[in-house]
Parts: C-alpha cells; sequence; structure tokens
C-alpha cells in the first residue's frame, strides 16, 4: 500500500531513528559507505524491496544496461564483475544513474561500481559520493537516459515506497532529477504543523523578546510564527485573515518564504515535507496529488502539479525579533508551540537548539561561487524574472536603498536593531533616511510622507499605496544554486 496522504509513514519508529542517524553521519561525514547502511536497513526491514529481486529489463521496457546496473549492485561477485566490464563500455550518459546506484549499494559491491564510474568518467574521485554526486550535476552536457524517473522512482521506494508512486514513469518532471537526494527521512517523516493554536500577544509566555519570529499580516489579520518551533518542523499551513498560507522553512539553505495555498480553482491546499532535496532546497508534495515543489521557487516540479505549470504565489512576510512585532502590532496573535508534539518528537522549541543538533550538516551542491561566503545570509528578490541578492549585513548598516529590479523601481528598508527587511515599490521615488529609529515613516524628496505598512507604503495625504515586494532571507549558496545570474547589491 503506497504511503498516501493521512497515512502512517511505512517506516518503523526504531528504523527512523536508525535511518535519521545514518542521515546525519552522511551529511557530517560525506563518505558513501554510510548510505549504504541505509540501504541494508531498508532490506532488513523490507526484503521485497531488494533490487535483485525485482523484474527484468524485458519486463519493464527499459534499457537493458539498467538490469546490469541492478546485477552490479547485486551480492554476487561474478555477476558484479560482468555488469562491470559491460558497463564501462556504456555510454556516459550511464554515469547519471551509476551515481544512484553506488549511493544505494552495499559495501561489497563498491569497488566494482567505483572502477565503472572511474572508466566510464576518467574521473578519480575515489570512493566519495559527494564528489561524484558533485560531477554528474555539473555535466550539463549528459542528458538523463531514457526509463531514468522510474529507476529513481525504485531506488527511493527502498526508503519509502511512495517515492515510486511519485517518481511513476509518466511523471512530467521540471527539474534534473539526477540533482533530487534523500534528505534523511521518509515521506511526511518531519511532522507538519497543521492549523495551530494562537494566542494574544499578551498571553506568549512562551517567548522571549530577542526570539525571532515569521510575522504574517493578510486581510487585516496580524499573526507571528515562531522560528525556533519551526526550525524543527520546517513547514506549516494555516489561515490568516481568511486567506490559506503554507510557510516553508528550508533550514538547509535558511529560506523561509510565504505561500498563498490555493490551486488554480481557489481551492486551498495542503502541503507537507517530501524527505527529498533539490540542491539542497526542500521540496514540499501537496497532499492531494503527492506532486513535488519547490521551496524556493514555488514551482510544481514533479507530478500532476508540474504537469499543469502550477506556481504559488508568494506573499510578503517579515522576519524580525519577536519584540518588534509585537510593538508595530500590538494586536497580534502568535502561533502557541504544542508541549505534546515536542515530548513526542524530542523537539526543544528554544531558540537556536535546531540549529545546534544541526551543526555541519550539508548536502552536495555542484554550482558554486565564491562571490559571497556560503552561508552568507542574503535577502532574496525576483522580480519580472531577474534576480538579485542584497547582503544582509550590509543591507542592516545602510538601512535605506534605492534600486531598480525586473524594471520595477523599489526602496529597501532594513532595521538593523530588529533585523527586519522590507521592500517596496517606489514608483519613481527619492525617499529620505529619517534621523530616528525604528524606522515608522518615510520623507520623499517631494515632501510627501509615507507610513510603513507589512502591506506597502501608505500615503499620509490618502491614496493609492505603494506595494510591498515579497522577498525572504536567504543562504548565499542555496541561493546562487538556483540564480547563478542572480546580481548582487
Amino acid at each position: 500500500m503506497d504511503n498516501t496522504a493521512g497515512e502512517a509513514p511505512l517506516v518503523s519508529p526504531n528504523l527512523m531513528l536508525r535511518l535519521t542517524a545514518v542521515f546525519v553521519g552522511l551529511a557530517l561525514l560525506g563518505t558513501a559507505e554510510l548510505s549504504a547502511q541505509s540501504n541494508q536497513l531498508s532490506e532488513q526491514d523490507d526484503p521485497t524491496l531488494r533490487l535483485a529481486d525485482l523484474p527484468s529489463a524485458e519486463t519493464r521496457s527499459e534499457p537493458a544496461f539498467y538490469d546490469r546496473l541492478r546485477r552490479l549492485m547485486s551480492g554476487k561477485p561474478k555477476a558484479r564483475k560482468r555488469a562491470a566490464k559491460s558497463l564501462a563500455r556504456a555510454d556516459e550518459a550511464v554515469l547519471i544513474p551509476l551515481v544512484d546506484a553506488y549511493f544505494f549499494s552495499p559495501n561489497e559491491a563498491r569497488p566494482e561500481l567505483r572502477q565503472t564510474l572511474e572508466e566510464l568518467s576518467g574521473k578519480q574521485f575515489g570512493s566519495r559520493y559527494r564528489a561524484w554526486f558533485e560531477y554528474v550535476g555539473s555535466r550539463e552536457d549528459l542528458e538523463a537516459p531514457a526509463g531514468y524517473t522510474a529507476w529513481k522512482g525504485e531506488l527511493f521506494s527502498r526508503i519509502d515506497r511512495a517515492y515510486r508512486r511519485i517518481l511513476s514513469p509518466d511523471a512530467t518532471i521540471r527539474l534534473r532529477l539526477r540533482e533530487v537526494q534523500w534528505g534523511g527521512v521518509p515521506l511526511d517523516g518531519i511532522p507538519t504543523i497543521d492549523n495551530p493554536e494562537s494566542v494574544p500577544a499578551d498571553d506568549a509566555r512562551f517567548m522571549r523578546d530577542t526570539d525571532t519570529v515569521f510575522g504574517v499580516s493578510l486581510g487585516g489579520e496580524h499573526r507571528a510564527y515562531p522560528v525556533k518551533v519551526l526550525s524543527w518542523h520546517e513547514l506549516l499551513n494555516d489561515t490568516v485573515g481568511g486567506r490559506p498560507i503554507t510557510l516553508s522553512f528550508c533550514t538547509l539553505c535558511g529560506s523561509g518564504i510565504l505561500y498563498l495555498a490555493e490551486d488554480a480553482n481557489g481551492t486551498r491546499m495542503l502541503f507537507g515535507t517530501s524527505g527529498l532535496l533539490y540542491r539542497s532546497n526542500k521540496l514540499m508534495f501537496d497532499r492531494a496529488t503527492l506532486s513535488l515543489w519547490s521551496n524556493l521557487t514555488g514551482e510544481a516540479v514533479v507530478g500532476e502539479r508540474a504537469d499543469e505549470g502550477a506556481r504559488l504565489t508568494m506573499l510578503p512576510m517579515t522576519l524580525t525579533r519577536w519584540d518588534a512585532w509585537r510593538q508595530r502590532h500590538p494586536d497580534t496573535m502568535i502561533m502557541r508551540p504544542d508541549p505534546a508534539v515536542a515530548q513526542r518528537t524530542g523537539y526543544r522549541y528554544i531558540e537556536g537548539a535546531a540549529d545546534e543538533a544541526r551543526t555541519g550538516v550539508e548536502f552536495a551542491v555542484w554550482r558554486q561561487s565564491d562571490a559571497l561566503e556560503r552561508n552568507a545570509r542574503i535577502y532574496a528578490l525576483r522580480i519580472n524574472g531577474e534576480a538579485k541578492a542584497y547582503p544582509l549585513e550590509a543591507l542592516l548598516e545602510e538601512r535605506l536603498v534605492h534600486d531598480t529590479v525586473g524594471g520595477v523601481e523599489i526602496v529597501l528598508l532594513g532595521d538593523d536593531a530588529s533585523g527586519a527587511v522590507r521592500a517596496y515599490e517606489r514608483d519613481g521615488r527619492e525617499f529620505l533616511l529619517p534621523g530616528v529609529t525604528p524606522i515608522r515613516q518615510l520623507r520623499a524628496e517631494d515632501g510627501t510622507a509615507w507610513r510603513l505598512t507589512e502591506e506597502g507604503l501608505a500615503p499620509d495625504a490618502g491614496g493609492d499605496l505603494l506595494p510591498r515586494v515579497p522577498g525572504h532571507v536567504a543562504f548565499w549558496f542555496g541561493w546562487y544554486a538556483f540564480y547563478p545570474d542572480t546580481g548582487i547589491y
């Protein structure tokens, strides 16, 4: 039975703990040998998933080399040697599924796999799976061979059988599937927060002034979500101001992004964590179709919704300190952490605790730039197809920046006390930096005064808002991996 929405993951609690240990070890050490442990664990808990027992290429209507790959991963030395000899003469495109095979293979199969990788590529990366993964990612001249989607689904089904359904042979794919990695948990392996309880600010005794929150304003309603909770759960579905929203927080690349959670028909969508990553960025799934979506772009990238070309609308959100948000919006409500969930999961809802637990965990990303430090925090904007990164430290120091992105004139405001950044359209206006902090009002060079709101800049004399421009904080490496043509302020 597939692990579809509403069903418990097909992984025992003990296996979940062991798989998580494998994930942390693999990410920390970057060694291929640890991935073999995940392979062995999956086979022990569900022997029916052994690759050697799966139907042959002839019955699957796939290229014959996939059978050779299966034999190369087997426990039979003679079969491995024959398969290695044959695959060493194959087309270089076989490198793509071969690297996947390397991740899932037992230790005894690694020498032949490594030898085949080296002979096909002419590279000497040894046993470093991460190096091989980055290498095939960088080979933009290679096209994934026929049958690759089914192959990836077959391998990933060893972790969770739902992946075979998600990566079905006829699935629409709108990303480079070779760059999809397992993130260490099965589908829904990280519990999503759905429709959480919220309380008035005066009742938020679980918050410290210096705690950070994601601040949301919709339909006249203000809501705060503690980062110390989202850092563990990474995803929530809620309704604010009568609008369904999804807040997706990819902790690996530092990007917390707010989306309007409606499909093309205006129907509410509910999302969960897929357990898969693309360029170290979280892939969500919608519970109605099991389609995969990118946290960073809001695009459906695998499945039915990808076939429709669906894309979520990004909404403005403010990452700021709790005391600053509360002072701006004394009527705000704030999500209350659920102590039962904390007790059940072992999550510590303390500022920085989740980051501490993830210290050193990284995933391979082949497209890299040293223009900024890898984990430098930036404020990221993408307008009309143009991407731009603003180093957060510089933005908070300057406090007021005029710019044009994607043909739209904007003004960015940074508050060094709270860490908040807000961007607005400026419609040709130049603003002056006020002498008081925090900035609550701007004066344009033409003498007009404009109040800062979460929705836009509001003219004191009345009239139309200068609308807010949605943006978000991210780590430099994560942003660059998706937008290598990005500008840098």
